[in-house]
């Protein structure tokens, strides 16, 4: 019986110590005269407001982390935009490289138009200037014969 007396003090005496440094003021008060009822009414109120503190903190422990969530969503999705960008900024490079190619022949092509068109105008000048001579050269031989026949016919 008496080891179990010794366990017994062994295991409540620190729990009732405990209680005991509960019970002490927290701080030197202005007071004279040391209340224990007034220590524990004020350690009943501090340990009834702890779920409470602990509430809003868990409150704002899930808006942080719904918070970093979407900031998480919201990087993700700039990600995929930035990479999509990329994409498209690639293929307007391919595209752009292409359409200077196309540009190059289209200019190239029209040189050679232009060259064509030059030519052709200049043989058209050239075609008028031997039509204008051969008409020329027939009015001058009909003027000429009918002036010899003229010519002639008056020494008759």
């Amino acid at each position: 019986m008496h080891t179990k007396f010794a366990r017994g003090l062994r295991t409540s005496l620190p729990a009732l110590l405990a209680a005991g440094l509960f019970l002490l003021p927290n701080a030197p008060r202005a007071e004279a005269a040391w209340n224990p009822f007034d220590d524990v009414v004020n350690g009943i109120e501090t340990f009834g407001q702890l779920p409470g503190e602990v509430n809003k903190l868990r409150e704002g422990y899930e808006q942080t982390m719904s918070e970093l969530e979407s900031t998480k969503a919201e990087l993700s999705s700039a990600r995929s935009d930035l990479e999509a960008y990329r994409d498209d900024l690639d293929t307007y490079r391919e595209q752009n490289a292409q359409l200077n190619e196309q540009n190059k022949q289209l200019q190239a092509t029209v040189a050679a138009l232009d060259a064509l068109r030059e030519e052709r105008e200049k043989s058209s000048r050239t075609m008028k200037i031997v039509i204008f001579v051969l008409v020329a050269l027939f009015v001058g031989f009909f003027l000429f014969t009918r002036v010899l026949r003229f010519g002639l016919r008056g020494r008759r």
